[in-house]
C-alpha cells in the first residue's frame, strides 16, 4: 500500500551504560504513548536486530506528519518533550541521530523488516558528489531484489542536535530479505564509497522489525 508523502522525522539512539532492561522496556512505552497521545499521523519504533553488526545504533523511532503545521505543533507537545527527556537520560545523547525528509514510499506493515542509514556529509565533499551518492543508492532498487521498498532523501535541516544530511531507508520482506541486501556486492561497494564521502563516527545504521516496538 503507498500512501501519500509525508514529513518524516527518524531519531536513532544507542543506550548509555546505566540503562537497565526495565528502563529500555519504559522508553519503548513512552514511545508508544505518545502515538496516542500527541498529534502525529503515525509512529513506529523498533529495537536493533543486529543485522549488521555491533556498530549498529539500537533504538528507532519514526513518526510522520501530513504537513509542517502537524509537526510544528507535535514538536510543542509536552508528551513529546517528557517521553524524550527520559529516553535522553538512559542514551547516549551526544551521539544520537536525527533526520527530517519526505517519504515518498508505503506505511509500515508489522513483522516486516526495515534498514536505516543516516549519514553526514565530510566538509570537502560538493554537490555533484553528492548527487553521484544519492544515483548511486537509488541503483541499489535494481540490483537488491530482496528490497520491496529504497527510499532515497536529503534531511530538511530542521533537527537542532544530531542532525543528519541523508537518509537511506529500504524495506524487507524478513530478516533474510534483509541479510541479503546488506550482503549484496552492489550494497557493500556503495557503503565503501559513502564511508569515503561521509563522516564515519557520524554514521547511524538500525535494522528493525515493523510495528513490533
Amino acid at each position: 500500500m503507498t500512501i501519500s508523502p509525508v514529513l518524516r522525522r527518524v531519531v536513532l539512539w544507542r543506550w548509555n551504560e546505566a540503562a537497565t532492561s526495565d528502563q529500555r522496556l519504559r522508553a519503548k512505552e513512552g514511545l508508544a504513548y505518545i502515538s496516542y497521545a500527541s498529534r502525529v499521523d503515525a509512529v513506529d519504533f523498533g529495537i536493533d536486530l543486529g543485522l549488521s553488526g555491533s556498530a549498529n545504533y539500537e533504538l528507532a523511532l519514526l513518526r510522520d506528519h501530513r504537513d509542517k503545521a502537524s509537526w510544528d505543533e507535535y514538536n510543542r507537545d509536552p508528551h513529546h518533550y517528557r517521553v524524550g527527556g527520559f529516553i535522553d537520560t538512559i542514551t547516549r545523547e551526544e551521539i544520537t541521530a536525527r533526520a527530517d525528509y519526505v517519504y515518498k514510499g508505503p506505511a509500515s506493515v508489522r513483522g516486516r523488516v526495515r534498514h536505516l542509514a543516516l549519514y553526514t556529509w565530510r566538509d570537502a565533499i560538493d554537490a555533484r558528489q553528492k548527487q553521484e551518492a544519492r544515483r548511486m543508492l537509488a541503483a541499489l532498487r535494481a540490483d537488491c531484489d530482496t528490497a520491496d521498498t529504497l527510499e532515497v532523501a536529503d534531511d530538511l535541516g530542521w533537527a537542532k542536535m544530531g542532525r543528519a544530511d541523508l537518509v537511506l531507508e529500504v524495506h524487507f520482506a524478513d530478516e533474510r530479505g534483509a541479510g541479503a541486501f546488506l550482503a549484496h556486492p552492489a550494497y557493500r561497494e556503495a557503503a565503501a564509497r559513502l564511508a569515503g564521502l561521509t563522516r564515519p563516527e557520524r554514521t547511524a545504521v538500525i535494522q528493525h522489525r515493523m510495528k513490533a516496538g
